[in-house]
């Protein structure tokens, strides 16, 4: 697959839930952005307005739910 220059699972999978979070953020998307993220209100946001809050997880399985996919640790 390397040689065909494809992307891998993970980068598709990764892409579609960062565009899908842009099209929730963006009013784009019938799937309401306050379901499943909250916006950081704080001002240590570094000057970007769209930061989204971590939200603290003690089980395994949480982990791999959509809202927790997309944001970074």
């Amino acid at each position: 697959m390397e040689y065909l220059g494809l992307w891998t699972l993970e980068e598709r999978r990764n892409r579609a839930d960062l565009l899908e979070v842009f099209k929730m953020f963006k009013g784009l998307s019938t799937t309401p952005f306050s379901d499943f993220f909250v916006v950081q209100t704080a001002a240590c946001t570094s000057g970007h307005r769209a930061k989204l809050v971590e939200n603290r997880c003690s089980l395994d399985l949480r982990q791999h739910f959509y809202s927790e996919r997309v944001v970074y640790r």
